[in-house]
């Protein structure tokens, strides 16, 4: 390759990288975190939050009695069958009062005479939050379908295709003397230009399923928007089943069996776990009925869906099941796959949270050969003992944005394990959790020395990590949630040996440290 190609990819490769590797580094860190939303919601449920499990003979009783006293409760409800997580009941629904327009989160089971129990009581969903997080970075704004932040990461993220492809250029010419090579006998920078390309190499595949993904799930809007003016026209994309004429009383709902077996008719595998009814005693009634299809490339996280009637249980839309979805179907099948890892089970899901936290590795150590770079490009060609201001920003943003998002969401965590529900909004106080941790920690960085700095949130974020660890084992209550507790205290004790490790490193580089450099 030519010299000056050479240079131009890698200035492509680096300012594209440096622009998007902060976000990035956020959205990997939750979406590694986001691969188990099921099991950490489950384990932040606290025990007065659940309501009695019951028999799936009982589902279409409970839905009777429930209806008969919360007539409110047609308009959205959502049924829990028992394989689902969080276990916190088997029905709820959202009552949303006509003046302030406040929301409560209503639960409803049957007690063991059979008789109906209700609560209001909040669930905190880290899970969901930590999701929220993944798609945003943490930018505020706009609401759940439309935030700003997810267009925001649909520009970053075709930055990060940008820096792939270009990064891919420029290592092919040492691809067979460079491709797992690490020297840790030569410079620093070296040490890390080698670390970063085998952390890209090994994952490269998995770093453009994701970047191309969310591109698309950003955009999907005009993507469909661009495709029925151009190509299906008058046609509709989307055929939706005409509102029936029939009787819509509570009475003639059809049973959970009923609706399962209609399924089952088209898709024989397939298992139901969460229906969600909406404007029950009307024409426009409906069921949104998700299930597990083991193997299958499904249309979400972990479930396939089928919209069906509710009162004569007749599949309406089943272009979501994969027995029956035409090639785009298919198509569009395989990105939400691809994307959440929704293959393979338990395997692939910690397979995607390992390269999930290796992909935040590669923006973290991108930033660190930026910084060294140009730290040394300064010495050795402007003899400049101080460094620029830009290097000193880059060098404070990456301590402060890196460790931060780690101890926000740790805060997060602990938030929802430990705040009481009765008379907080649990849902703003773990967000309120994540961001006073991530903002200072980022003030934090740029009022010391960046070592300093990191040294002092390496401390405390293994602090937090212990607490947390000593939280799961002081809530524990019985063999229900032991699997999942066992597994967050392992992953938190190894994450916190990381962090010793970590932390008793630059505790030995401080000293050898000259006092010019950025990090000191």
């Amino acid at each position: 390759m030519r010299l000056e190609f050479y240079k131009s990819y890698q200035q492509v490769h680096i300012w594209t990288g440096i622009i998007s590797g902060l976000l990035l580094y956020i959205c990997f860190i939750a979406g590694a975190l986001t691969m188990f939303k099921a099991p950490l919601n489950q384990w932040a449920l606290q025990q007065e939050a659940r309501l009695p499990q019951i028999d799936m003979t009982q589902y279409d009783a409970l839905l009777q009695k429930m209806l008969l006293a919360y007539p409110d409760a047609a308009k959205d409800l959502t049924v829990y069958l028992p394989s689902t997580q969080p276990q916190h009941a088997p029905v709820s629904w959202v009552v949303e009062d006509s003046i302030s327009h406040a929301a409560s989160l209503w639960h409803a089971s049957l007690d063991s005479d059979g008789e109906l129990i209700t609560s209001q009581t909040q669930v905190s969903a880290i899970g969901d939050f930590l999701d929220t997080l993944h798609r945003t970075a943490g930018i505020p704004g706009g609401d759940d379908h439309d935030a700003y932040g997810i267009f925001v990461m649909g520009l970053v993220c075709i930055l990060y295709v940008v820096a792939i492809v270009s990064g891919l250029i420029i290592f092919l010419p040492s691809w067979f003397k460079d491709l797992l090579a690490i020297r840790k006998e030569k410079n620093t920078r070296r040490f890390w230009v080698d670390f970063h390309n085998v952390l890209g190499i090994t994952a490269l595949p998995f770093h453009l399923i994701i970047a191309l993904t969310t591109i698309v799930f950003a955009y999907h809007d005009l993507l469909y928007a661009s495709m029925q003016q151009w190509v299906y026209k008058d046609t509709p994309i989307f055929s939706r089943p005409a509102p029936s004429q029939s009787v819509r009383n509570i009475a003639s709902l059809a049973s959970i069996q009923q609706l399962e077996q209609s399924v089952r008719a088209i898709e024989p595998e397939f298992q139901p776990a969460v229906l969600n009814f909406a404007a029950l005693g009307t024409p426009a009634a409906r069921v949104l009925i998700g299930g597990e299809l083991a193997g299958q490339w499904v249309r979400g996280p972990k479930y396939a869906y089928v919209l069906s009637d509710p009162y004569n249980a007749e599949p309406g839309y089943t272009a979501m099941l994969p027995s029956v979805s035409g090639i785009m179907g298919k198509v569009v099948n395989g990105f939400f796959t691809l994307h959440f890892g929704g293959f393979g089970g338990g395997l692939v899901h910690w397979l995607y949270f390992g390269l999930g936290l290796s992909g935040a590795l590669l923006f973290l150590t991108g930033n660190i050969i930026w910084i060294e770079s140009r730290r040394k490009k300064q010495q050795q060609t402007e003899g400049q003992t101080q460094q620029n201001r830009s290097v000193k920003v880059m060098a404070r943003l990456t301590v402060g944005v890196t460790l931060g998002t780690l101890i926000g969401v740790a805060m997060s965590l602990l938030c929802a394990k430990w705040l009481p529900r009765e008379h907080l909004d649990i849902s703003t106080w773990q967000q309120a959790g994540y961001y006073l941790g991530f903002l200072s920690c980022l003030l934090l960085a740029f009022f010391l020395k960046p070592i300093v700095a990191a040294k002092h949130l390496l401390a405390i974020l293994c602090a937090l990590l212990t607490l947390l660890v000593l939280s799961t084992l002081w809530w524990l209550d019985g063999s229900q949630t032991a699997g999942v507790d066992f597994t967050f205290c392992m992953v938190c004790s190894l994450l916190a040996v990381a962090c010793m490790a970590t932390w008793r490193h630059l505790c030995n580089r401080q000293a050898q440290i000259p006092q010019d450099n950025v990090w000191a």
